[in-house]
């Protein structure tokens, strides 16, 4: 029997809209995203992020919602069983041990350690090869990290904590 359901997936992805519709809420007080002479203004980076965050929201919801799954398939990874049912749990994990960190560490340390978990994540539900999902997540920690830091601070001149507060 064919089965349409509302699955674990789904319902992580309307609590992320949700969160980002309270989140979006805000933004109006910030002003308009861009200042004068088409500079970034304190709204722009919200307003990407929001739009990042439905974009996505959005499509996890589509995917999940007209996926077909057949009662002797259940919802999990392709790769690597289970990990799809405490996929979100990581998530929220990691993301809530980064926000945690980051001022007690400092940038650099949290943002690489964050990035390099996630990725790893990631990289090994696709691959389901640890040796093949570490040494990219590293490559990507190091991207991820460096790319945030030239453009908060090179780009946008604000102030991170380099190696804790």
């Amino acid at each position: 029997m064919t089965l349409y359901r509302f699955n674990r997936q789904a319902a992580f992805a309307t609590f992320l809209i949700v969160l980002n519709t309270i989140y979006a809420s805000q933004i109006p007080e910030l002003g308009i995203p861009f200042a004068k002479g088409g500079e970034p203004g304190p709204a722009f980076l919200p307003v990407a992020l929001c739009l990042f965050i439905y974009v996505a929201g959005l499509r996890i919801l589509f995917t999940s919602m007209t996926a077909v799954i057949t009662e002797d398939a259940p919802e999990r990874s392709d790769t690597v069983p289970r990990l799809a049912q405490v996929g979100p749990l990581v998530v929220l994990g990691l993301t809530v041990l980064y926000l945690i960190a980051f001022p007690w560490i400092g940038y650099f340390a949290s943002t690489a350690f964050y990035a390099l978990l996630m990725s790893l994540f990631f990289n090994y539900e696709s691959s389901g090869s640890l040796t093949d999902a570490a040494w990219k997540s590293v490559l990507t920690g190091i991207a991820i990290t460096a790319f945030g830091w030239l453009f908060f601070v090179q780009l946008f001149g604000l102030f991170l904590p380099v190696w804790g507060g």
